[in-house]
């Protein structure tokens, strides 16, 4: 029913563009702001009933009418933020929905806060409490803030922010949550203290709302029977999540084959490309659980539950909800390792495994422009996330032997260094667990130390480059390299030589090719020497001025045919008429 309708809407809708979006600039008629309004209900009602997708596809479709209406990109940008797309697409969105600032169902603060949200996501501290500074104090927009200082690390703020939020919205336990995960990270005293009190007064009415709450607040009561009370009403709910499993462990409140199994089978959808549910792990969880087995029968159990795990670990180091890096696992065997420094939903590091060991890794590269030391985490001045995969450049390295690369591709372009001599190893693998535990699991962590890779990187490490000819379709070039600097190059087409080139200092001096493809490389091409010219940034951009070339098209051995290219764009033609080896005929013409 819903596809159907579906398919009705996108088709009334490519039939209506025409006719309702033909307008400039701030001219619009009451017929564009009608079918807007319809369009924007329509998405609404999709996502009131769940039909993300659906909503994402027919809201894309009439983003024709987002210059009349608000609410359309707001919508948008609402599914791509559920639905897990590039944050820097939720972004493009709820901003133009601002910059548009013409509102039906919603409002410029909704836009506000979900622009704040993202931001947080990606880290953007500041500029999330810029946005939240435009709209009007609410309990969405004191918890958004209390995130953001939270971020920021900026801790005199913060607990002026959680004292003022848990003043006006004391029912509400989102900023009661905020603090507990603070100051779990710290030993609270004096103010930190006093907000936690507070907040323990405050629970027999929170936990309504948030029974979560129950686990999270255990580190900060001091009386263990009410700690385990807690938990254990909690956990009476049922379904109880693998983070309340340490406290539900050191109450005694179960035991430690149950806590090893509420960790093993605890399923999740966010990481399967077919959004299935799945086996999941927090890496910390893992660790911390481990540290609190005593038993050597647990820890065997525990063990032989990882040795077989198939499914995926996460890793979230800032502890912000969103983590950096997913590694999977078959069978206890690394398979496939994501990494996303920024959090803006595209990875800037991919690696694939057979066996266990690397073969495969998929990175950014970095910006010729940009240097090292510009590039805190990936970012550059001025820069923009990302909308989608396709506006970034990315490299494909393939292993010989981890960490020993044997070949990289960039742009249909392969760079071959000599062997073992271009290491670029982007994790190191470690055990999982400390204390002798799991020393055969071993888990990849990002090397930060590692420099990112540039073009001008993996020319320096290439003895050898292909990539397509220039000149023959089809034909793929291969040009040798010493420190960088080209010396030879030879293309073939369907394993047949069709050219090769000579060159001096970086630059090419001679060239042998065969023009019609007989087999037979018939003609020879002098180039131009330009004195002073040292090889550039990408040697693989040099001057290719042809200064003569003549070509001997029977095969005989004599060149019948030649062409001087002079200055002013003149050619100097010439021909053997007779068949003697003397080149008679000439004819100057000027190249238009």
């Amino acid at each position: 029913m819903y596809r159907r309708f579906l398919v009705w809407f996108i088709f009334c809708l490519a039939a209506a563009a025409p006719l309702f979006g033909q307008f400039n600039g701030d001219e619009s008629s009451p017929g564009d702001t009608a079918v807007a309004e319809q369009y924007a209900r329509w998405g609404r009602d999709m996502i009131g009933g769940g039909r993300w997708l659906e909503a994402e596809i027919g809201l894309e479709r009439a983003g024709d009418f987002s210059d009349v209406s608000s609410d359309i990109s707001y919508l948008l940008a609402l599914t791509r933020s559920h639905l897990g797309r590039p944050r820097g697409a939720v972004l493009e969105s709820v901003r133009r929905s601002i910059e548009t600032g013409r509102w039906f169902l919603y409002s410029e603060e909704h836009a506000r806060l979900l622009e704040a949200k993202t931001l947080i996501t990606l880290r953007a501290f500041p500029e999330a409490l810029s946005a939240l500074a435009m709209i009007r104090d609410s309990a969405d927009a004191a918890e958004l803030r209390l995130l953001a200082l939270k971020g920021l690390a900026d801790f005199p703020r913060f607990r002026s922010a959680a004292a003022a939020a848990m003043e006006a919205y004391p029912r509400d336990p989102r900023p009661v949550r905020i603090l507990f995960e603070y100051a779990g990270e710290i030993l609270p005293q004096g103010p930190d203290r006093d907000l936690v009190n507070t907040a323990l007064r405050r629970m027999p009415v929170l936990l309504v709302s948030d029974p979560g709450l129950a686990y999270l607040a255990v580190p900060f009561i001091r009386d263990t029977e009410e700690s385990s009370r807690l938990v254990a009403s909690y956990r009476a709910r049922g379904n109880p999540v693998p983070a309340s499993i340490p406290a539900a462990l050191n109450l005694g409140l179960i035991n430690e084959e149950t806590a090893i199994d509420e960790l093993f089978s605890f399923r999740d959808n966010t990481y399967s490309a077919q959004k299935l549910q799945e086996p999941v792990l927090l890496r910390s969880l893992v660790s911390e659980i481990w540290d609190l087995l005593r038993s050597e029968q647990s820890r065997n159990a525990f063990m032989r539950n990882l040795l077989a795990f198939t499914g995926v670990i996460i890793d979230d180091g800032d502890k912000d909800g969103f983590p950096e890096s997913h590694t999977r696992y078959i069978q206890g065997t690394l398979v496939y390792y994501w990494y996303d420094a920024d959090q803006d939903g595209l990875p800037e590091l991919e690696i694939f495994f057979s066996g266990g060991v690397p073969v495969r890794a998929v990175t950014v590269i970095l910006p010729e422009q940009a240097a090292p030391q510009e590039l805190p985490d990936n970012r550059v001045a001025g820069f923009a996330y990302p909308v989608r995969d396709e506006e970034r450049t990315r490299v494909t390295l393939f292993w010989e032997q981890y960490p020993a690369v044997l070949r990289a591709e960039l742009d249909r372009t392969g760079y071959i260094p000599p062997p073992f001599e271009f290491q670029y190893a982007p994790v190191q693998f470690t055990p999982l667990l400390r204390n002798g535990g799991a020393g055969d699991f071993l888990y990849p962590q990002r090397d930060r130390l590692i420099p990112r890779i540039s073009r001008r990187s993996l020319i320096s490490f290439a003895s050898a480059i292909e990539q397509p000819s220039a000149e023959i379709p089809g034909a793929v070039e291969r040009i040798e390299m010493v420190r960088g600097v080209p010396q030879h190059a030879a293309e073939t087409l369907g394993g047949k030589l069709v050219s090769e080139t000579e060159f001096l200092l970086g630059q090419p001096v001679l060239q042998r090719i065969d023009l019609d493809l007989d087999g037979r490389l018939e003609t020879v091409r002098r180039f131009r020497h330009i004195p002073g010219v040292a090889p550039g940034d990408n040697p693989l951009e040099y001057s290719r001025i042809i200064d003569s070339s003549e070509s001997d098209w029977n095969g005989d051995g004599s060149y019948e045919y030649g062409e001087q290219y002079l200055p002013g764009g003149r050619i100097e033609r010439s021909w053997d008429t007779n068949g003697d080896g003397v080149r008679d005929q000439r004819e100057i013409r000027t190249e238009e």
